[in-house]
């Protein structure tokens, strides 16, 4: 090697044009990510308006669009209806485990149950000694 040129300037590992493609693909990724984290935080819950077939053989179960429901209130592993107006409310995005909370109250009665969505017409619902898969009718 001649002293003029330092032993690290043959090297073709250290020019700039070798760190371009990963800078571009370095920012390319950072884009994807801050994406799909944008989209992440738009998601809505799915909709729980309907009439639903439960598989434990009690009767169907309503979900009106204002909220109004029949059949959701469970005690001890069974529907429980007292003869007051009962209301559903989903909440509005999963929580860390992907479901969510249905919080069902018929006065003086309240209850939060976890429920898991196997696509838009079917509903897994946790309601404590009992899990109930809905079909929409």
């Amino acid at each position: 090697m001649s002293r003029s040129q330092p032993p690290f300037a043959a090297s073709s590992a250290t020019s700039p044009k070798h760190h371009r493609p990963r800078r571009r693909a370095s920012a390319l990724t950072g884009a994807l990510v801050t994406a799909e984290l944008l989209l992440a935080g738009c998601s809505t819950a799915p909709s729980i308006e309907g009439v639903w077939q439960p598989d434990d053989g009690t009767g169907v179960k309503t979900i009106r669009a204002d909220g109004t429901c029949t059949g959701m209130y469970y005690n001890q592993g069974r529907p429980l209806d007292i003869g007051n107006v009962a209301t559903c409310q989903l909440s509005s995005s999963p929580g860390d485990d992907g479901s969510y909370t249905l919080v069902v109250e018929q006065a003086p009665n309240r209850a939060s149950y976890d429920v898991r969505f196997n696509g838009d017409d079917q509903m897994t619902v946790d309601f404590g000694r009992t899990s109930v898969t809905l079909v929409r009718q």
